[in-house]
Parts: structure tokens; C-alpha cells; sequence
């Protein structure tokens, strides 16, 4: 007797608040469902199937649950009842990728590259722990309303017994399948057609698409795991295109001026020796400023001191020095010397000091005029990773990129991207005021 659906909500019930129904056969049961911690979850449901599918399911789970990648749906729980195995992930508000090409259609280039960006870095990021995804479909990637790319299901690859027998325990060979798979994703998003066993014959080339996406993924589909990238994030960069050189974005301390809409491209800073050199003269030149602004102010202030009102009593003047140059006097406070007065005589330290006339009365001091400071509009700042990292700006965390359109003061900060496994990514910026910079081309190299 087939089990229904309504078999698994009376099963389920006894440790779960149904809410609702997501998702109906073919294919797993998904429940909207609460569990003891009143946690949002959805609850994924399928027939038992005694042996291997079942063990690798509950293993698949296992590993799934040790995942902490913000780009990867939280797996909470798993288990059986009499009839079913399930599994309890965290609900997340968003619409699959197989609903969005459903209701859209294709997705420009620039859409794609966002989404497979995240997906990549957390497949990437369960490689290197030894786990594969095994099931990926457009219905296992999620966007959420913030634009963030989310993997699901990492426990049903087992359960629906889709990865090949040959790869099983080769974790290369495993991560070789979820690039083929990633690979036949982006062809359905760019084309809106399903990829089917292989691709359209050609030299290279793909209708309606850029050569080196066709490129990148004939080599990413390839049924040798030898022919086909280094890993998942390696396929996604080479979708993107060939890098520019960063360092053509900057001229001496200034930027070079681009086509509007351009983003600026700033590299790691142990990646670019120049720009070592380039913060050494920028600093020297903001000392030079300082020491410049000090001198003036320091001559304005001599030149300001009043001289001394003539002495009544004759005075004998001093002969001039032979050089031309004023006699310095000691003062009897310091040991500083300062220049004596314009026309003022010196005097021996038992003449007492002139007392500075009063004001005449009926006189007014002029108003001092201030003028208001000026009010400064807020930049807004991208930043974009390959991996993925979390962002900090003058040392306080805001989020995982890909950040857009961040306001920030005008001014310098201090911008850090970094990633655990990977070496940090650290620069100066200096937002303008009203000025939209982008940094959406960092590349995070492995330490």
C-alpha cells in the first residue's frame, strides 16, 4: 500500500506543528513546520527505501549538519518514522531558481554571475570539508528577497540516489559532478532551456552566448574530471570573463579617470607591490601639508605680536650686524628665541614690561563671522568577493558580500574582506561625498 501524504503529517505530528504545505509529490513532501523551539522549518519528507538509499540519506544528513556556510540552508535534525525519513532544515524566504526561470525566463549574464558566485564559494567551502552536494537542481538554490544565493537539500543527494555509483567515496570525483551540475544550471539560466545530456555541437561557440562562457562551460560539463577546472569557483571566475588589470584603475595617488558606471578594481595589497609605494608617497605628501600649514601658521602668529610702544626716555639704537640679519634675543621665561619687534627697541631685562594702553572707550570689538561647515553627503559603497567573505569597515562587521550600495561617511576607511582558509583582503578607501565607489573585483587567494 502506497503511503500519501496525509500518512506523513499524522506520522510527523508527533514531533512536528504542521503549518502548511510547500511542496507536493513527485518528489519529496515539503512542510512549512515548527518544532519544540518553535523554529521556522522545512520539513522534507520521502518514502522509506531500506537499504544503501536510506544509509546514504542519514549520512548525507550527518555531514550536512556540520555545514556553517552563510550561503548554505542550516540542516537542524533528521530521522524516520514507520514510513517515511525526513528532514528538518531552516525555512528561508525566498523562491527557488527553478521558480524564477520559471516566471522570468533567462537571466542576463550579470544575474547569473551574482547568484552562481555565492553558490560556488559554498559548495567551494564544503569541498574542502570532503562533503558534495550530489542533488544540485535550480530548485536547490534559493534567493531570498535580499538578493542572497542560498544552497538547500546538501542531504538529498543520498536519499535520491542521484549521483553516479562511480564517484561515490572519491571526493574529488564527487565535486567534479556538482561542477557539471552547477555548469548545467547556468546553461538552463542563460538559455532557458535545459542542458540535456550534452551540449549544442559547435566550434566552441554557443548560440546567444559570449564565447568564453561557451568556453567555460564545455570545459565545466566535460565527462573527464581531468578536462574540467580546479574546482567550482575557478568555473564561476572563468564565466565572468578574463580579469582586467587592476592596477591600470590607478594613476600615482589619483584614479584614472573611467567611463561612468565603472567599477573601480582594487587588488589584495600583498598582491600589488606598487601600492606599498604608492601609501609611502601619499603619507609623505600629507606630512609635507602639515609641516606646510604649521610653518604658516606659526609665521602668521610672529607676525601678529604687537610691537612694544615706544620708550619715552631715549634709547641708544644697536649697530646692525654686518650679515644684515636682526639680533635674536633670549627671552628670560625660555629657552626659545624669538625675533624682537618690528621698530621696537631691546630692553634690559629690569625695564618692566610696557603696559598695553587701554581701549578707548565707545569702542567696539568687530564680530567675529564664522561660517557654517560644510555639510558633506554620504558615499555608498559595493563590495564583491570571489569566495564570498565577511566585510568590515573601520573594524565593525556589516555582512557577507556581496554588499551593494552600503552608505558610508565621506572620508577614509578602512576596508577588510576575509574568509577563513584564505588570506585577508585589507585597503584604504577614500569615499567622496555623493560618490558611488565599487570594489566588486576582489579575489580571496587560499594562505
Amino acid at each position: 500500500m502506497r503511503s500519501s501524504e496525509l500518512d506523513a503529517r499524522r506520522e510527523l505530528a508527533r514531533e512536528f506543528r504542521i503549518e502548511g504545505l510547500l511542496q507536493r509529490p513527485p518528489g519529496p513532501i515539503v512542510y512549512l513546520a515548527r518544532d519544540a523551539e518553535e523554529r521556522p522549518l522545512a520539513l522534507k519528507v520521502a518514502p522509506r527505501v531500506d537499504g544503501g538509499p536510506e544509509d546514504r540519506f542519514h549520512a548525507a544528513a550527518d555531514a550536512a549538519a556540520q555545514l556553517a556556510d552563510p550561503h548554505i540552508v542550516p540542516v537542524y535534525r533528521h530521522g524516520a518514522t514507520e514510513n517515511f525519513v525526513w528532514c528538518a532544515a531552516k525555512h528561508v524566504d525566498g523562491r527557488s531558481l527553478a521558480t524564477l526561470l520559471q516566471t522570468s525566463g533567462p537571466l542576463e549574464l550579470s544575474a547569473c554571475l551574482r547568484i552562481f558566485e555565492q553558490v560556488a564559494s559554498a559548495l567551494d567551502y564544503a569541498h574542502r570539508r570532503g562533503v558534495a552536494h550530489g542533488a544540485l537542481t535550480p530548485g536547490s538554490i534559493i534567493v531570498d528577497a535580499n538578493e542572497r544565493a542560498l544552497v538547500d537539500d546538501f542531504a538529498m543527494g543520498g536519499l535520491l540516489d542521484i549521483a553516479p555509483d562511480g564517484g561515490a567515496g572519491d571526493p574529488a570525483a564527487e565535486a567534479g559532478e556538482d561542477q557539471r551540475a552547477l555548469a548545467a544550471i547556468a546553461y538552463e539560466c542563460l538559455t532557458g532551456t535545459p542542458l540535456g545530456d550534452n551540449l549544442p555541437a559547435g566550434e566552441d561557440g554557443l548560440p546567444g552566448l559570449p564565447l568564453h562562457v561557451a568556453q567555460a562551460l564545455r570545459r565545466a560539463v566535460s565527462s573527464r574530471q581531468a578536462d574540467r577546472f580546479p574546482s567550482v569557483v575557478d568555473f564561476v571566475a572563468a564565466l565572468g570573463g578574463p580579469r582586467p588589470d587592476a592596477r591600470t584603475a590607478w594613476s600615482g595617488a589619483k584614479p584614472l579617470k573611467k567611463e561612468p558606471g565603472t567599477p573601480v578594481v582594487l587588488v589584495d595589497a600583498d598582491w600589488d607591490p606598487p601600492a606599498k609605494p604608492l601609501n609611502g608617497r601619499l603619507a609623505a605628501a600629507a606630512a609635507g601639508l602639515l609641516v606646510a600649514l604649521g610653518g604658516g601658521a606659526a609665521w602668521l602668529g610672529i607676525s601678529s605680536i604687537p610691537a612694544s610702544p615706544p620708550s619715552r626716555e631715549p634709547v641708544a639704537s644697536a649697530p646692525a650686524p654686518a650679515t644684515g640679519v636682526p639680533p635674536m634675543a633670549p627671552s628670560a621665561s625660555s629657552d626659545t628665541f624669538l625675533p624682537p619687534a618690528r621698530d621696537a627697541a631691546p630692553r634690559s631685562s629690569a625695564t618692566p614690561a610696557p603696559v598695553r594702553p587701554k581701549r578707548p572707550s565707545g569702542t567696539t570689538r568687530a564680530p567675529v563671522v564664522r561660517r557654517p561647515a560644510r555639510h558633506l553627503e554620504p558615499g555608498f559603497l559595493s563590495v564583491n568577493a570571489i569566495p564570498w567573505g565577511s566585510v568590515y569597515l573601520d573594524g565593525r562587521p556589516v555582512g557577507n558580500t556581496p554588499q551593494i550600495d552600503l552608505q558610508v561617511a565621506a572620508g577614509p576607511h578602512q576596508l577588510r574582506v576575509e574568509r577563513d582558509g584564505y588570506r585577508p583582503y585589507d585597503r584604504v578607501i577614500d569615499v567622496a561625498s555623493g560618490q558611488r565607489l565599487r570594489i566588486t573585483d576582489i579575489t580571496l587567494a587560499e594562505r
